[in-house]
Formats: C-alpha cells, sequence, structure tokens
C-alpha cells in the first residue's frame, strides 16, 4: 500500500529567515542536529526556544509522529516517543503521521529505514543544489507491505531489541578499550 494512503506527511517548518532562539518562549524546534541518524535517537535537551510565524500547514510535533530526514547523503526515519508540548520539526524533515490503525507507528518507522525504501529512494530522489533531496511525492509513493497487526508488533519488539543489543555491544567495546589501554600502560611503565 502507498504510503500515502496509510499516514498523512508534511513539510517541517519553513522559516522566513534564521529562527533566533529566545528563552521563555511558546515553541521548540527540533533540528538535524537533535537526531542521531546512525543510532535513529533523539534529544530534547538541546531543542531551542523560538517564536515562529505558524501557518496553517505547520504541524505540532505528538507521540508516535515519524520524522524522516528528507536532505542529504543518507535518509533515515526516526519514531518520537516523547516530545515537549509545541515542538516543531525543521524543514530538512518531513513528519509522517500514522492515520490507519491497521498500521504501527514502530512498523513504519522501522520499514522506512530498511534497504528496500533506500533503493528506491536512490532511484527517485532529485538532487539539490549541493545535496539529495527527497520530494514529498516521491516519499508518498514508497510501497509500505501492511503484515497483521501482530506480526507489526513482533517486527517492532525484535528491532528493540536489536537496538538495546547494539548499545550494550557499544558500551562493551569501549569498556574492553579502557581495560587494555590501562593494561598497555601498565605494561610500559614496567608494573
Amino acid at each position: 500500500m502507498k504510503l500515502s494512503k496509510i499516514a498523512m506527511v508534511q513539510s517541517g517548518y519553513h522559516s522566513r529567515g534564521r529562527v533566533e532562539p529566545r528563552n521563555g518562549t511558546s515553541h521548540f524546534l527540533m533540528q538535524a542536529r537533535d537526531v542521531d541518524g546512525g543510532n535513529l535517537t533523539y534529544q530534547t535537551d538541546t531543542l531551542i526556544r523560538f517564536d515562529p510565524d505558524l501557518s496553517r500547514r505547520d504541524m505540532i510535533l505528538r507521540k508516535n509522529d515519524i520524522l524522516f530526514m528528507a536532505r542529504g547523503t543518507r535518509n533515515y526515519s526516526v519514531l518520537l516517543r516523547e516530545i515537549p508540548d509545541s515542538t516543531l520539526a525543521a524543514a530538512c524533515f518531513f513528519i509522517v503521521r500514522v492515520s490507519i490503525q491497521e498500521v504501527l507507528a514502530g512498523y513504519l518507522c522501522w520499514y522506512l529505514n530498511q534497504s528496500p525504501v533506500d533503493s528506491y529512494l536512490r532511484r527517485h530522489s532529485g538532487r539539490g543544489v549541493h545535496m539529495p533531496v527527497v520530494k514529498r511525492s516521491v516519499l508518498e509513493n514508497i510501497d509500505i507491505p501492511i503484515p497483521p497487526l501482530e506480526t507489526q508488533e513482533k517486527i517492532v519488539k525484535l528491532d528493540g531489541l536489536m537496538q538495546e543489543e547494539q548499545g550494550l555491544l557499544c558500551e562493551l567495546a569501549e569498556k574492553r578499550k579502557t581495560l587494555l589501554t590501562a593494561a598497555c600502560l601498565s605494561t610500559i611503565r614496567g608494573k
């Protein structure tokens, strides 16, 4: 099923100029620097506060929205699990909001990060002046397989376990590095 049949896709907030951070203002802005495309995570403690010139087309982010990085050499999706009130996404993102009950946001986010989607985007995405850009129409035309909800739930759970495993492996590698470095330093000091 086409993405446009199962989710609403909206572009992020387009500012008329440079976004100026202002403490104590009404809205937050999630920018590319707040999202880690390698780990498919985001942080909210670095969001800037600002006063947007809102239009009817701007969408306030909410739980289970998916941010799709539309610009750059690597496109990826991140599922928003918790987000401060009155947060907007920057224009480099598309906001994907599931609109039917037969699809889990976690499953859709997972699928948008898989190789069939990457291959499709490489074939169909336009090139910007300096970087590749995914057009909204291209994103909306991605074919999304829709397995039963039970299967989607299992995929989401398995993906979460894989991400947890990756985090633990990174921690283990860092501890191993620290231990081996300490052993080597101890050896050259003659201890």
